[in-house]
């Protein structure tokens, strides 16, 4: 860097982008669940988009949301709700919200198969 390039100040710096990613193919028919949900640590980053299912099974995580798998045996085999922003869940559990339906870029989904869209019956997959 040239020092007289800014008058003897410091430049502009490193510069940092960041990519929005919208997941959703239409704003006009979305909800979230109400309460949102309550990500169980562990996972490390999830990102926007991601398909959530919820632990039934007994114990200390029932009730919390982990990503969808289909070959789980302790309820998250069950597609339940698509992640609203990216969760950072590490260190802790965290609350975050969910949409329950809307019209989503199936493209820019983690998570989505078949069995589902088929769960999913408020949510339109274009």
């Amino acid at each position: 860097m040239n020092p007289s390039q800014y008058g003897g100040a410091p430049g502009p710096g490193v510069t940092y982008t960041q990519e929005f990613k919208e997941v959703l193919a239409s704003t006009a028919l979305q909800a979230k669940l109400p309460g949102g949900v309550l990500l169980k640590k562990g996972t490390g980053v999830l990102a926007k988009g991601t398909v959530l299912g919820r632990i039934t099974a007994a114990g200390a995580d029932k009730d919390k949301f982990i990503p969808y798998n289909k070959a789980a045996t302790d309820g998250s085999q069950v597609a339940v709700c698509i992640l609203d922003n990216d969760a950072d869940i590490s260190q802790s559990d965290i609350g975050a919200s969910a949409w329950i339906a809307g019209i989503f870029d199936s493209t820019k989904l983690t998570g989505l198969d078949t069995d589902a869209k088929t769960v999913l019956k408020l949510c339109y997959f274009v």
